[in-house]
């Protein structure tokens, strides 16, 4: 068996490469999280600041996409704001730090273009958007456009969309107009919206009321679409690898 995390070119070539052989592959994704107006909004925007910027972004499954009804979009988006510019930012070895720096400065200065590429087709950058060496300082834009990178790519660093959506079937089509699917989330004080977004989110996991950044190696981890092949977690992961043998036994 071949396993493979990393990104989809990578991934096609280790296909193409691979010959008749099982192929596991985590391969990223583009998280979007649906807030309806019935949430806990105190712990959905709580839950999404620190799924989106714990890790400097650098999670898969980490928050770039949060598709919020109207009603509440604007106490969302303030409140939003407000706690991501609570973060402390620097070096990671400071005990108060929330977030440190990308992995390289490289990476850094992807994450000044992506955004500059988004603010002149017309986003608006809320806060953050601020560079210093390998640190990029947690970034929150509205107004962000179809079709530029931090809409449709996997962002990798601290950067997260916020869209108004006039209800749930509206997020349900807006998470799924993407070729990546690892995990969905959406906050929701009902359970028939929750499972209808269970049902129609193009994901491997969804995750009801918290943020897309809930995992546990008890559960399959994978995705469909562009983010992968397989799923990972102990028990599923032996699985992939195990090949069955079936005996028959005529008596």
């Amino acid at each position: 068996m071949v396993s493979f995390t990393g990104g989809v070119e990578a991934g096609l070539e280790v296909t193409r490469r691979a010959g008749l052989k099982k192929i596991g592959m985590e391969l990223g994704s583009n998280s979007p999280v649906v807030v309806l107006d019935d949430c806990a909004l105190e712990e959905a925007v709580e839950s999404c600041v620190s799924g989106a910027f714990w890790a400097a972004g650098q999670n898969c499954i980490g928050v770039q996409r949060l598709y919020v009804q109207e009603g509440i979009f604007e106490a969302f988006r303030e409140a939003f704001v407000a706690r991501t510019l609570e973060y402390k930012v620097g070096p990671k070895l400071e005990e108060d730090c929330d977030m440190g720096p990308l992995i390289t400065e490289a990476e850094a200065q992807r994450m000044e273009a992506w955004v500059e590429e988004a603010v002149a087709a017309g986003a608006t950058v809320e806060c953050g958007h601020k560079r210093e060496g390998a640190v990029y300082w947690p970034t929150v834009l509205t107004g962000v456009p179809g079709g530029v990178k931090v809409d449709c790519e996997e962002i990798f660093g601290p950067i997260v969309n916020l869209y108004p959506i006039a209800d749930l079937d509206e997020g349900i089509r807006r998470s799924n107009d993407v070729d990546f699917g690892l995990h969905a989330a959406v906050f929701t004080s009902s359970l028939d919206s929750a499972f209808r977004a269970v049902e129609g989110l193009e994901a491997g996991s969804v995750i009801v009321n918290d943020s897309t950044d809930y995992r546990m190696d008890a559960m399959p981890f994978g995705g469909v679409k562009n983010s992968g092949l397989g799923r990972e977690g102990i028990r599923f992961a032996l699985q992939e690898m195990t090949e069955p043998k079936t005996v028959c036994f005529n008596l």
